[in-house]
């Protein structure tokens, strides 16, 4: 408690700075937008380029804050459903405890190539769970920012589930997350991620699953000698704000909010290829070992959660994910 009263006091103790600085000199909004990843991520960089193109409009004072600078996801959460000026870099998995419907975004397997998620924004479907996440006090900016495939990272080579037996493994706190380890052999654990580096070299943890750029940007391969390439989930941003604070914009600032997120965040699919690669290669270089594993093996071992209501929150996600691969065009 003490902990998250201290990180709430400093976030507002930055709004109040960053507000009164701005009242200075613009007629702008004061915004920050948030993030956890460390600098040279792609979603790091799509942040910042936000806040750049809010910048732009003359309307905003945005600045972006990544490297978990102002506390996890869920402590900026927590502002934004207050009314803080805050744009929070989430994801489906943590959004499924406000409308579970929304987690089957970020189930195992759920996707197999950046490509499949270009006409999410177009479903009925996202349109309905946006109305949703409004209706309990957040606004869906957008859910088009790829963030990449997520992979196992350890001093041990992973090729089949087998591998994971007895390994602790650093995952997101959301129940899709821990139940999708946990059902790949690993002992999922839920830390935040500025923790995670200091876990492993400590040996409290055995390794983490995490997405190529966001490996590099936060120098796990100085800690991790193996990235098993699973690809078990596929991580998009998704980047919300508080209704509160939003209802308060002018109707020019809501869609110049919505359409430069949109806009800025919808280059990412682009900027992870790239950047995997050019990472992927570097890594190497420095002593990481790439492993191509079993995915197949992977895939099998994670099909029971599509029908755990411990994972789906009661939710039929077999008959949803049928739908929302119809909406999207994807043939399975």
């Amino acid at each position: 408690m003490k902990k998250r009263l201290f990180k709430t006091l400093a976030l507002v103790i930055v709004l109040s700075v960053v507000f009164s600085c701005v009242a200075c000199s613009y007629a702008a909004t004061p915004i920050i937008i948030t993030g956890t990843n460390g600098k040279g991520d792609t979603q790091s960089i799509a942040h910042e380029n936000f806040a750049e193109a809010l910048n732009a409009t003359g309307n905003f004072e945005a600045v972006a804050m990544v490297s978990s600078e102002m506390g996890s996801t869920d402590d900026v959460l927590e502002q934004a459903l207050a009314g803080a000026g805050v744009v929070a870099a989430t994801d489906p998995a943590r959004l499924a405890s406000y409308v579970p419907e929304f987690g089957i975004l970020m189930m195992p397997y759920m996707f197999d190539s950046y490509d499949e998620i270009d006409t999410l924004l177009e479903t009925e479907l996202y349109a309905q769970w946006k109305q949703a996440l409004y209706d309990k006090g957040l606004v869906l900016l957008t859910n088009n920012g790829i963030t990449g495939f997520r992979n196992y990272v350890t001093n041990k080579e992973i090729v089949k589930p087998e591998d994971l037996a007895g390994l602790k493994i650093r995952t997101m706190g959301s129940a899709i997350a821990v139940n999708s380890v946990n059902a790949m052999g690993a002992i999922a654990t839920a830390l935040n991620q500025a923790e995670a580096y200091n876990a492993i070299q400590t040996k409290v943890v055995d390794g983490g699953e995490w997405q190529i750029p966001t490996i590099y940007s936060l120098r796990m391969y100085e800690v991790c000698k193996n990235i098993s390439r699973t690809n078990h989930f596929l991580l998009t941003c998704s980047v919300v704000c508080g209704r509160a604070w939003y209802d308060t914009l002018t109707e020019e600032q809501q869609q110049q909010l919505e359409e430069l997120a949109v806009q800025e965040y919808g280059k990412t699919k682009e900027m992870v290829i790239e950047y995997e690669n050019k990472y992927l290669e570097e890594m190497e270089a420095m002593g990481v070992k790439v492993t191509e594993p079993d995915i197949d093996a992977f895939r099998e071992a994670t099909a029971f959660l599509y029908e755990d209501p411990a994972t789906t929150g009661g939710v039929d996600f077999l008959a949803l994910r049928d739908e929302l691969y119809a909406q999207m065009g994807i043939e399975r």
